[in-house]
């Protein structure tokens, strides 16, 4: 193994290093997390990638950390393509804090001008261009809570969830697990004074994406997803209400699969709300997630394959759907993200590496931290054969940060 090759960058070194803090051997630490010890030091000696989300829960929770302690990578926070989005971090902090109530010299912008600034934003978020999106969130959310305190209208109030909604959304995708909790229980505030079906299934939505995201937690990530779906299912007509619902069914369905229940309920649910679409009643809300729809749902189904550690499964849906149909650059490259997952489980790594290039492509600022790529390629590097290693997988391995410069 070359110099280079042994600084790469892994979660088992991370889960090594913690356990050896905590003074627990390796056969405790397999014991609290149910795995076996073997298996947890081939995580630590980096001969197998921490690539499920179940494993990586189990891990967290049995060191008592957070799954940021274990995949957060500092140096994103100094990548010239994101800076603009971490700089903007402490404003949006101070905004969410004091509910928008900040010395600001800018005329507000109109509500109307706010609503059509939302539906750019998320095109932004959809697409993972953060960098873009970062600097507009923090003057977005100040205007929206003027709006609310200047007038207390309903239009103000739902303006404000999908706002405090779409904050949150970009701030778990980037780490920020912490301030994201903050704004989405601000997009719940927000959706109780408008009672609308839309605002509340999105509120619900991202607050279960962030609790997945905590060891411990997936119980109430499932409670809150599905049991806001299920109070409701009876209010849900128009386009946007369909949206937001069936995304809290596909939520359902990966939080099921790494519970290791049967996701197959959720995602069914989610396909007959797909087929509602073209009929809907027009919207009520601005609040909406224009990405669900019948090729979002496959797309969920295949990453709840994933989920389940079923790569042949993944590898047959993949043919099924055509990236093309997919609605925005995130979603295709989630896509071709589980279909180098699944090829890399079968150790077709150079199908991986196809798919995950393709992935990168599709959204860079996004695939390049995602931590199961990281773990992928990282694995490659020091199992692939070396005509691998010395080309694209290790271009690719620099710039998801797991090899120096």
């Amino acid at each position: 193994m070359s110099d280079d090759q042994h600084e790469d960058r892994y979660i088992g070194q991370r889960v090594r290093a913690i356990r050896a803090r905590r003074g627990i051997s390796q056969q405790v630490l397999a014991d609290r997390a149910g795995l076996s010890r073997g298996a947890v030091a081939k995580y630590e000696n980096g001969e197998r990638p921490i690539d499920s989300r179940r494993t990586l829960l189990a891990l967290a929770s049995a060191l008592g950390v957070t799954l940021g302690d274990l995949t957060d990578h500092e140096q994103d926070k100094l990548d010239p393509a994101t800076a603009g989005f971490h700089a903007a971090v402490p404003e949006l902090e101070t905004v969410l804090w004091s509910r928008g109530n900040i010395t600001d010299t800018r005329p507000a912008q109109s509500l109307d001008e706010l609503a059509a600034l939302t539906r750019t934003a998320t095109k932004l978020r959809h697409d993972c261009d953060y960098a873009t999106l970062g600097p507009m969130l923090a003057p977005m959310l100040t205007d929206a809570y003027h709006h609310v305190r200047e007038t207390e209208a309903e239009q103000a109030w739902d303006v404000l969830g999908t706002v405090a909604y779409g904050v949150a959304s970009a701030l778990r995708a980037r780490g920020y697990y912490a301030l994201a909790w903050t704004a989405a229980q601000e997009a719940e505030s927000a959706a109780s004074h408008v009672g609308a079906a839309a605002p509340i299934a999105a509120a619900a939505f991202i607050q279960g994406q962030i609790l997945l995201s905590r060891p411990g937690a997936l119980p109430a990530a499932l409670a809150t997803t599905v049991g806001t779906a299920e109070k409701i299912a009876a209010d849900v007509r128009t386009g946007g209400e369909i949206e937001t619902y069936g995304m809290l069914h596909l939520q359902g369905s990966i939080v099921a699969a790494t519970m290791g229940s049967d996701p197959e309920p959720h995602l069914a649910e989610a396909a007959e709300q797909a087929d509602r679409l073209a009929e809907a009643e027009p919207n009520t809300s601005v609040a909406r997630n224009e990405s669900f729809g019948p090729a979002n749902v496959a797309l969920w189904r295949m990453s709840a394959a994933m989920e389940r550690r079923e790569p042949g499964q993944v590898l047959a849906l993949a043919p099924t759907l055509s990236p093309v149909a997919l609605p925005n650059e995130g979603r295709r490259a989630q896509y071709f993200v589980e279909i180098g997952k699944a090829h890399a489980m079968q150790r077709n790594y150079r199908e991986s590496l196809y798919a995950l290039l393709r992935a990168e492509h599709a959204a860079p600022q996004h695939v390049r931290t995602m931590s199961p790529v990281r773990e992928l390629v990282g694995h490659m590097m020091r199992t692939a054969r070396r005509d691998l290693t010395t080309g694209d997988l290790g271009k690719l391995a620099q710039r998801v940060g797991v090899v120096p410069v």
